[in-house]
Formats: C-alpha cells, sequence, structure tokens
C-alpha cells in the first residue's frame, strides 16, 4: 500500500473516531439535560401539587425544561414515573379544549379515599371537605350533569347560601370556584341560556370513592341499600374497575 494511500485511510479512520467522540458526547449532554429538566419537574410539581394546583403543559416548559424542545414528551414520562414511584402521586392529563392547552394534574396514587362523611364532631379544616362531598353527592345522585339553580336549591336545604358568607364554610361560591380550578367539579355552559351545570371533575374521579358516596346517601334515607340505587351502584362499580385498571 502506498504512503498516501496509508495517510488517507489514517485520516478517514481519525474523522470517523472523531465523529464517534462527537456523538457520544452529543447523546450524554442530552441524557443529562434530559435528568436535569426532569429533576426540576418534580421539585415543580411537588412543591406545588399540595396546593391542588393545575399544571399547565406550557407552564411546565417554561419553568422546567425551556430547551427540552421535542425531548418535552420524555421529560414528562420520566417525571410521571419518579413522582408515582418515590412520592406516591399521579400525575394525570386534563383533556385540552378549545380555550386551553393540554394540562396535568396531581393526585394520590393510593386508592381513592373513603372520607368519614356522618362523623358528629367534624374538624374545622375537615368542614370544606364536607361541603365538596355533599356537592358531589348531589351530582352523583342526579345521573346527570347538575344545573347550577338545582345545586344551590339542595344547598339551601341544609342552610347554606351560595350568596351568603356561611359562619363555617365561608364564601361558597369562591369555594366551588376554588373546586373548579383545581379540577373536583367540571362545567358546562348551555351554549343558548348560557346557563352552568356542574359535573365530576377529572381529581374527584381519581380521588372520590363513589361506594363511599353513595353508602352515605343512603345512611341518610336509612332505609335503603346501595343496590336499590341501580345506576348509580353500576357507576360505583366502574369507577372501581377503572380505578383497579389504571394501577
Amino acid at each position: 500500500m502506498s504512503k498516501r494511500a496509508r495517510t488517507s485511510r489514517s485520516q478517514s479512520q481519525n474523522a470517523s473516531q472523531l465523529s464517534q467522540t462527537r456523538l457520544v458526547e452529543h447523546l450524554t449532554q442530552s441524557q443529562f439535560s434530559i435528568d436535569d429538566a426532569v429533576n426540576n419537574c418534580v421539585r415543580y410539581i411537588v412543591y406545588n401539587g399540595g396546593q391542588n394546583a393545575y399544571f399547565r403543559k406550557a407552564d411546565i416548559q417554561k419553568h422546567c425544561a425551556p430547551r427540552a424542545g421535542h425531548f418535552l414528551q420524555q421529560v414528562i414520562e420520566k417525571t410521571t414515573r419518579i413522582l408515582e414511584q418515590v412520592y406516591g402521586y399521579k400525575l394525570l392529563v386534563c383533556d385540552q379544549t378549545a380555550t386551553s392547552g393540554k394540562g396535568f394534574i396531581v393526585t394520590n396514587a393510593l386508592p381513592y379515599k373513603n372520607y368519614n362523611l356522618d362523623q358528629e364532631e367534624p374538624d374545622i379544616k375537615d368542614c370544606q371537605k364536607i361541603l365538596l362531598l355533599l356537592i358531589l353527592s348531589h351530582i352523583f345522585m342526579s345521573n346527570v350533569a347538575t344545573p347550577e339553580a338545582s345545586l344551590h336549591a339542595f344547598l339551601e336545604h341544609f342552610e347554606i347560601d351560595v350568596n351568603v358568607r356561611h359562619p363555617i364554610f365561608g364564601s361558597v361560591k369562591d369555594y366551588i370556584s376554588t373546586l373548579i380550578k383545581q379540577k373536583y367539579l367540571a362545567t358546562e355552559t348551555d351554549p343558548v341560556t348560557k346557563k352552568i351545570s356542574y359535573s365530576w371533575g377529572i381529581r374527584s374521579e381519581a380521588e372520590i370513592s363513589k361506594h363511599a358516596i353513595l353508602s352515605f346517601v343512603c345512611k341518610v334515607y336509612k332505609d335503603r341499600q346501595p343496590k336499590s340505587w341501580t345506576n348509580q351502584y353500576k357507576v360505583a362499580n366502574e369507577q372501581h374497575l377503572e380505578n383497579d385498571n389504571a394501577d
């Protein structure tokens, strides 16, 4: 082999080795950037998750992974696994709408809660939880999305006027707005009448047991059994299956 050929071959091998080295460096740098972004996301969500916050995908990218680009989905998937395996949280996707982009909420990865709805003297800190569960009970037993007027009338049976500050619950109207923001309640607005209806939000579906709600309603009626509410009992069973399958 001529000297020129050997030189050319050597240069080609060096160029190939340099390309491989650069590729490894690029992959290592990308992996480090992804891991760094995942750590930022985990800290951001854990810190704010206790406030029952709603996380917009755009905000996650802005605060945690501004340079993620097409790696953002991989960052979110890794963040989701760490949140569940390490912290016991589930990161649930909220449906994108015409007015808002994709978003997420954080719920407990443990089985949904069976709140004690019939305790005689609840702690003050639990009062708003009781109000939430009263609202969810009415919606659940209605079988369909509940008109705002129907919900207000139901609460008035308990001497709760949404337009008057309650001595225990405070501003009920503001609390309902908070439940909507935290995805405990979902709303629909009639395009013609502009009237609002309420239904269970994605957070309620993940955290609140419909069997517990149904048991509470049966205790109120005293002589009713859960199975006597045919449709509600069926829906409660379906919730169990959905949560089991999600695990």
